[in-house]
């Protein structure tokens, strides 16, 4: 073998076993030995944001090394979804998403991507709610009288959602057809740019989570009319009754918080963060926080479970998609 072959084989050597050390360490006892990157596919300052924040500083204590949260929001949390599975299968990425996930693939032509089969669920820490709410200078005080103004007045009654092919785009096609409403779908790129038009009523409606519509509400800035994505009233706002309650059907369907890995992880790293995830989702001082901010804590899920709470929910929206068909590139 020449001096070049010997020095190309041996730098060829070099770089695979450079390659490997990561996944070698990430498989021993020694994990983790650097920063996790927790992808939130959401804005900065949405409510999942918060609650993610809130578990990165569990969770770094724990784990000994900083949770750095990357948002990355953008086609209905798909963007974020897609750069986990982009990302190394390590352990040193982690997802925070909702029941988006799920159905995405079911809205977007262009999403190919298998919630099932390319990811591990780590820990159901809560059940989503979504509100419908109207500005504090609405004469609607119900969803019946909100029907009623849709239909009395020029033109539909407008309302905001988080965008195209969302959940609440399509509790809001639910409440049309399934009542008459007039209604002018008006899409967002997440809650936080929809509220500012929301509070000053340059929007009739709008569906916001549960931190924003407790806030707003005791603050009497807004008015809320009814939950969605609930089985039941929600904790935090027993007073205020489901979109199910009052006749719409298809808007029970109960959706989730939770935390993923890549499929390929290997099953120890696994084990340990499903471990540590569900120890602080059991928290009482954790599930306060998740209750305070409209959600139904959860904990003491397992990987079995939590995909069966998956299935559930895919079901349910493959059900609601034959009601209202939207279909998005």
């Amino acid at each position: 073998m020449n001096t070049r072959r010997r020095t190309f084989v041996a730098s060829g050597l070099a770089g695979a076993l450079a390659a490997a050390a990561p996944f070698a360490q990430a498989q021993s006892g020694d994990y983790p030995n650097r920063p996790i990157r927790l992808v939130v596919p959401t804005s900065s300052g949405s409510t999942i944001d918060v609650i993610a924040r809130e578990y990165a500083k569990e969770l770094q204590q724990t784990l000994g090394q900083p949770i750095v949260v990357d948002n990355k929001p953008g086609a209905n949390m798909s963007i974020g979804v897609g750069n986990v599975i982009a990302s190394p299968a390590d352990g040193y990425t982690l997802l925070l998403t909702t029941t988006e996930m799920v159905r995405a693939p079911m809205i977007y032509s262009n999403i190919s991507y298998d919630p099932f089969k390319q990811f591990v669920p780590l820990a159901h820490i809560a059940s989503t709610s979504i509100f419908f709410v109207v500005p504090a200078n609405s004469p609607a005080t119900t969803l019946t009288e909100f029907v009623a103004l849709s239909r009395s007045t020029p033109q539909p009654l407008s309302y905001g959602t988080t965008g195209q092919g969302s959940g609440s785009h399509f509790y809001g096609e639910l409440i049309a057809v399934q009542t008459g409403a007039r209604m002018n779908h008006i899409p967002y790129k997440g809650e936080v740019p929809m509220l500012p038009d929301l509070l000053a009523g340059r929007l009739d409606a709008g569906f916001i989570s549960g931190a924003p519509a407790l806030q707003y509400s005791r603050s009497g800035r807004i008015r809320i009319l009814a939950g969605a994505s609930l089985k039941q009233r929600a904790t935090a706002l027993p007073q205020v009754p489901t979109l199910a309650e009052q006749g719409v059907r298809g808007t029970d369907i109960e959706g989730f918080i939770g935390y993923f890995v890549a499929r390929g992880t290997p099953t120890p790293i696994v084990q340990k963060l499903a471990r540590e995830l569900n120890r602080i989702a059991a928290l009482p001082a954790m599930k306060q926080r998740v209750e305070e901010m409209g959600f139904e804590s959860r904990s003491g899920s397992t990987v079995e479970s939590f995909q069966t709470t998956m299935k559930g929910v895919h079901d349910g929206w493959a059900e609601v998609n034959r009601m209202v068909t939207i279909k998005l590139d």
